[in-house]
């Protein structure tokens, strides 16, 4: 559609080219009329014209406009902006909001005392004492009191009556640049030779084996103020192990380390110096250890890794050696909180001693002879797998090449007239050993606890055909159940399997009495036990626990049996 503007113009165009024509007209007529010898009008007549409109749209001219310089190149231009802050007056009032209460807000009271005491078939007497101080910024310090003896009868073996008491003081001191901590010690071990058949052969006398340890350390720790400051570290300690067979250790260390952060980690450097000194009746050396263990630790991202060595020179009886092991320990964090994995491979020079054999097996005998155990090398990997904050997996692999790694085995001693009461000694073999372990633990609020362990041992010795009272399996299960709000049990089942062993018999064939050695394998054995435990209130409980439900009768060691069943009542206070 035309729009009426340009239908106006155009019948404006039409009326003028109309009127001219007109015009035109009228002189002709009057030109001719004029010819023929006389002028005549011809009149006034109306002349409509109709004809189709058609628009003409005239052509458009292009301004040429070139641009100056290189359009390629873009010169944004330099702008500058400037903010005027202007505070809004704003006159919205807030409404407070009341804070969530949880439960226990308040710091729990402490206690300074506790005891639990208890009394058990076997005739069975136990107590365990703890008195400590209460919070403080300052100070810390606490004692200790443990013990725990036995005279029931096993039948047709002799005496197996035994007692343990251990005493303990520990004190920490808080300043404002260090730290101070001591610890103070006493324990006595009694325990009767009972491997042998005939229980009225010997008397108490004869069979006892006692054995004292008296202990102390000492040390002290700078605190880091800033990165670039270094922390300083340093400690002494001291025991004298001895027994009523004229066996005694003495051994004092010394300790000193340092540390420094570097970048993305820290560096440390620790050395020890391990002096011991062995008697016995007719026998006296020392031992002596220095350590040098430099290590970098860096942690980045999900990444740790602690790189280093360790350096160890041995003395004996002034005859040395020095022994450079490698240390390497990596760990990554596949999914953060939730799943990591860590390899380590090390090497290490393990010390060997009394104190730590009569942990192991208090049945030594005299003239125990001592050395340490050469750990070349050793690698290990493992994983940790933690769901949902309630179940927890950890598995582990390792194995290790040793030099003179110890094994006891059933000694007779030619001191005592024969057959005297089975005693151990140690004998030191090569071995290359695989160790794997795994464990599964699973807690359900804090109502219930479960949890499976597996341990597998396989060791391949040099001179000894089997290793010698090493399981080569061991299991376990436990689990711990909240009956109701004041009652709770646990309950705990392990299974440990066959090792063996070798004693000496005498030929009696042999005016010589030669002595004969003989293997033997000591069966796998399966152990329960339980625990209830009924709290009357938070300051009082009474329990009961039953040990060896099975009335299992295994052996640990050759011609040492166990109690087949004990049973303990008794009860906890808090004051």
């Amino acid at each position: 559609m035309i729009n009426s503007k340009y239908k106006t113009a155009a019948n404006c165009f039409l009326i003028a080219i109309f009127t001219l024509l007109l015009s035109m007209n009228s002189n002709a007529q009057t030109i001719s009329d004029t010819t023929k010898g006389g002028t005549k009008n011809l009149g006034n007549e109306d002349i409509n014209v109709y004809k189709e409109y058609t628009p003409i749209l005239n052509d458009a001219y292009k301004i040429n406009i070139t641009p100056i310089g290189d359009t390629s190149i873009f010169n944004p231009p330099s702008l500058t902006y400037s903010i005027d802050p202007k505070p809004i007056n704003s006159n919205y009032n807030l409404s407070p909001i009341k804070p969530v209460k949880i439960k226990d807000d308040n710091i729990k009271k402490l206690y300074r005392g506790f005891i639990k005491a208890g009394y058990g078939l076997q005739n069975l007497p136990m107590v365990d004492l703890y008195f400590n101080s209460l919070r403080s910024k300052e100070f810390n310090a606490g004692v200790r009191y443990n013990h725990l003896s036995s005279t029931g009868a096993i039948s047709d073996y002799g005496n197996p009556s035994n007692n343990h008491d251990a005493l303990n003081a520990t004190g920490i001191r808080y300043f404002d640049k260090l730290i101070l901590n001591a610890d103070l010690g006493f324990k006595r071990d009694l325990v009767h030779y009972y491997g042998y058949k005939t229980p009225d052969l010997f008397s108490k006398a004869e069979t006892k084996h006692v054995m004292q340890d008296v202990n102390a350390a000492f040390g002290i720790q700078t605190k880091k103020k800033t990165d670039e400051s270094i922390a300083f570290n340093g400690g002494l300690a001291f025991y004298n192990f001895t027994d009523n067979y004229k066996s005694s250790e003495n051994n004092i260390t010394i300790k000193a380390g340092a540390e420094k952060t570097v970048s993305k980690g820290n560096a440390t450097l620790d050395v020890s110096y391990d002096m011991g000194k062995y008697n016995a009746d007719t026998l006296a050396f020392t031992r002596n250890i220095l350590r040098i263990m430099p290590r970098v630790n860096i942690k980045k991202d999900l990444t740790s890794l602690s790189i280093g060595a360790n350096l160890v020179g041995e003395t004996e009886d002034n005859i040395g050696s020095f022994r450079i092991y490698p240390y390497l320990l990596a760990s990554y964090q596949l999914i953060p909180e939730t799943f990591s994995v860590y390899g380590k491979v090390n090497g290490d020079l393990q010390r060997n001693d009394l104190r730590s054999f009569a942990n192991q097996n208090p049945y030594f005998g005299q003239y125990t002879f001592l050395q340490n155990t050469n750990n070349k090398i050793s690698f290990e990997a493992g994983t940790k797998i933690k769901l949902e904050h309630n179940l927890i997996l950890t598995a582990s692999a390792s194995y290790s090449d040793l030099s003179n790694m110890p094994f006891f085995y059933n000694n007779i001693d030619t001191i005592k007239p024969l057959p005297f009461p089975t005693t151990f000694n140690v004998i030191y073999d090569n071995a290359k050993f695989l160790k794997a372990i795994s464990a599964i633990e699973y807690k359900f609020a804090e109502k219930t606890t479960a949890g499976i362990s597996i341990e597998y041992n396989n060791y391949k010795t040099d001179k000894l055909s089997k290793p010698l009272y090493i399981p080569s399996l061991r299991a376990g299960m436990h689990a711990s159940y909240a009956i109701a709000e004041k009652i709770f049990a646990k309950a705990d089942v392990f299974y440990v399997g066959e090792s063996n062993g070798i004693y000496f018999s005498v030929d009696s064939s042999t005016t010589t009495h030669k002595l004969v050695t003989n293997e033997i394998k000591l069966k796998g054995y399966l152990d329960a036990n339980l625990t209830v435990d009924y709290r009357y209130t938070k300051l009082l409980s009474v329990f009961i626990s039953l040990n060896n439900i099975g009335f299992t009768r295994y052996f640990r060691y050759y011609n040492y049996p166990n109690y087949r069943f004990v049973g303990m009542a008794g009860l906890t206070y808090s004051f």
